[in-house]
């Protein structure tokens, strides 16, 4: 509350009117400017923007005091000071307003008061009582306050409370903390309770002799943040008291030490800085905790991110994630992951080229992860160039890569690849041809494989990939609504080199033929599964807008294997068509979203993969179902087919209470088996935006050493400016 700068116009207020020509009904202006004047001869040269308004003023000359009474009113700029009566001594230099008094700084700041008297050359001002209303609905309340302008603001007998609720209609808070006297210290934005209680719909819940806490203009503040508290039937009572430490406008640091009262103690540091063109994040866990191994262990984990701009369009990104123990993390609540991936990429694109270096190694966290397990990529080199060709309708494409790889499932390879490709495109039969010619040049280095019979060895193959496709658009109609069908098809043919025997198939594993691969030259994402033959492949699409349906996009493709052996991934059975390709894609205007997609046999037309998804999305409700299933002829160890269902929704029942839930169920061998399952209500800000409230709950049967299967039900109270208070109760199997 600044009180000098209205007191300050009150007391130019004769200059300022006069030069406006304009004034207020009562006594004759010149004795009231006069004494102003004579008490303050410099203020002619410092007349501000004032107004001054009143239904009458009068004026004792031999006293010095000036009264205004009736719709007073002080305005200069944005800042306001409204009273029934205002009473200025000239010789005491005290001025007191009553009655109704209301002041609103620039700020936003709103204080009501019965009585306000202002001294110390209208620096200091008390109150009583005193109502202020800050600009984000913050609100004290005091039997009196005192306040130095630009210092503090001393509320005593106070009642704070950041709850938005109209006071004048009698509205009461859901909470506040009420103090036998609060401090504002304006110099370092800093709110003291001393003595508080808090108080919640009334009642009293909690005391503590003091309570400090940053004002609402401080973004970040060093101190002791709200201490968390959780029980657990495997760690019993479990506190943390975090600590944060501003260091520099671009640096801070936070220090969460935790004990768990049956298992030890562990301490999390969390490190942040910025620069113009970087940022980095450090966290660094440390413990001495109980293992399946021992009682206590020293475990210690790190995590850090690094990312700069450098030069001129290189970007680099770095991670760096590892632990000593391989459940610790999970079991202690620190990080959920199965594993710990640590990388470093630099990347850049510029009109026709893009370069990009990476490396990468991964930590299993798993009980059956061993090191040879933990694939490394060290490192992995690409180049990319694009050009024009020998005409207008010509793109010539030149690639380079080198990858090691090691400890791939024993796998151990130096692989150099370079492509030069030409593509050609022109108008043919009212669509688009396109001829592309890839010339592909490898090289392997095996260094270690689980394959005995093939053996350590280096070796290159020369390929040489060709293909033509075309493709049309077809504007057609289904009944009066507009639709475009396209027909697209394509031959490839490779030959050269087949190592697939020999080279150890690491980055093509897992290929199943879809929507996405099917036209490529090369279906698949790396270069070790080059297969020589030749193919067939053709699709149909069609999007359209329907009244009913909305708008509707589908796709239906099969390939061909017209020379060579069958690529796996392509079928099931031994047929040189491949499965069918199908996917729906449907926005109705009922806000209902569908999408499937999936393969079908081509000689039986049974599903071998299926997913799909319905989503339902209107107000503030959300509800989505997803399913998924792969025949179990896809599976090496398979006896049955893979199947899994989910279900999530989401409903606001009012502006500020959301429900949710999630479950999955293991549908696999005609069972119905529930899998992790999730359920919370929160309730944000509530119609006073000040309080918000979570329940938690989660069963998650997954288990591995000694992270048992949970059961989980936590509990959260959050309090607008002071943090978090939790409450979590944890069941075992």
């Amino acid at each position: 509350m600044t009180c000098d700068s209205f007191i300050s116009a009150m007391r130019r207020y004769a200059l300022a009117r006069l030069r406006h020509a304009t004034w207020f009904a009562g006594t004759t202006s010149f004795f009231v400017a006069l004494i102003i004047i004579s008490a303050q001869p410099s203020l002619a040269q410092d007349a501000g923007d004032v107004e001054f308004e009143a239904d009458s003023v009068t004026v004792d000359r031999d006293n010095g005091v000036l009264t205004a009474t009736g719709n007073v009113e002080i305005t200069r700029g944005v800042e306001k000071l409204t009273a029934e009566k205002v009473i200025y001594n000239q010789d005491t230099d005290v001025a007191q307003a009553i009655g109704n008094v209301i002041y609103k700084t620039a700020d936003g700041l709103e204080h009501r008061s019965d009585e306000m008297v202002l001294d110390e050359n209208f620096t200091h001002a008390i109150a009583k009582p005193v109502i202020s209303q800050l600009s984000d609905g913050t609100r004290f309340s005091a039997s009196n306050a005192d306040h130095k302008a630009e210092k503090r603001t001393v509320f005593n007998r106070s009642r704070f409370s950041p709850c938005k609720c109209d006071y004048d209609k009698g509205e009461s808070p859901i909470w506040d903390l009420r103090a036998s006297s609060t401090t504002h210290n304006l110099e370092t934005s800093t709110i003291t309770h001393n003595n508080v209680r808090m108080h919640i719909y009334g009642l009293p819940v909690f005391y503590l002799p003091a309570l400090a806490h940053p004002d609402w203009t401080v973004k970040r503040r060093s101190g002791v943040l709200t201490p968390t508290f959780a029980y657990s039937n495997d760690k019993g009572l479990t506190s943390r008291i975090p600590y944060y430490q501003v260091i520099s406008p671009t640096q801070d640091i936070e220090f969460q030490p935790t004990n768990f009262q049956f298992r030890g103690q562990g301490l999390k540091t969390i490190y942040r800085q910025r620069w113009d063109r970087s940022e980095l994040d450090l966290r660094v866990i440390a413990g001495k905790l109980e293992t399946f191994k021992q009682t206590r262990e020293q475990v210690g984990a790190i995590e850090l991110d690094y990312s700069a701009r450098v030069g001129s369009g290189w970007k680099v990104n770095s991670k760096l994630k590892r632990s000593s123990q391989d459940t610790f993390l999970r079991r202690y609540g620190y990080d959920s992951s199965l594993s710990q991936i640590s990388s470093f990429t630099a990347n850049k694109m510029d009109d026709n080229r893009y370069y990009l270096i990476e490396a990468s190694d991964f930590q299993g966290l798993r009980s059956g992860d061993t090191p040879d397990k933990e694939p490394t990529i060290l490192p992995h080199i690409y180049y990319e160039k694009t050009r024009a060709g020998f005409n207008d309708n010509q793109e010539l494409k030149t690639e380079f890569s080198l990858l090691q790889l090691d400890n791939d499932d024993s796998h151990e390879m130096v692989r150099w690849t370079a492509l030069q490709s030409l593509l050609h495109k022109h108008a043919f039969l009212g669509g688009v041809t396109s001829y592309q010619v890839d010339g592909l040049a490898t090289y392997h280095d095996i260094q270690n494989t689980d394959d005995t019979a093939s053996g350590l060895k280096q070796f290159g193959g020369v390929n040489l990939i060709a293909s033509v496709g075309w493709h049309r658009f077809l504007p057609t109609q289904i009944g009066s609504t507009p639709a475009i069908v396209t027909p697209k098809v394509k031959f490839t043919a490779i030959e050269g080199s087949d190592r697939t025997d020999e080279v150890p198939n690491r980055d093509a594993a897992d290929f199943r033929l879809d929507e996405a691969n099917m036209f490529l030259n090369n279906r698949f994402q790396g270069r070790d599964y080059i297969l020589p033959g030749s193919r067939a492949d053709a699709g149909l699409s069609l999007a359209t807008d329907l009244p009913v349906l909305g708008s509707l996009s589908s796709f239906v493709g099969v390939s061909y294997t017209a020379s060579g052996q069958k690529t796996a991934g392509l079928t099931a059975t031994s047929s040189k068509y491949s499965d069918y390709i199908a996917s729906l894609d449907i926005s109705t205007p009922y806000n209902v979203g569908i999408n499937w997609a999936g393969r079908a046999d081509s000689e039986d037309m049974r599903i071998q993969e299926s997913r799909t998804s319905i989503s339902y999305n209107r107000g503030g409700t959300n509800i989505s179902f997803g399913h998924t299933q792969i025949s179990n002829l896809y599976f090496a160890s398979g006896d049955t087919d893979r199947e899994e269902a989910s279900v999530s929704a989401s409903q606001k029942i009012t502006k500020s209470l959301t429900l949710k839930a999630n479950q999955v169920w293991n549908l696999s061998d005609n069972q119905r088996k529930k899998e992790q399952s999730t359920f919370s209500a929160v309730w944000t800000g509530g119609f006073q935006d000040c309080l918000t409230l979570s329940l938690d709950y989660k069963r998650d049967p997954f288990a591995d050493r000694d992270v048992k299967k949970v059961s989980e039900l936590q509990l959260f109270v959050t309090f607008k400016y002071l943090g978090t208070i939790s409450q979590s109760d944890f069941a075992g199997k």
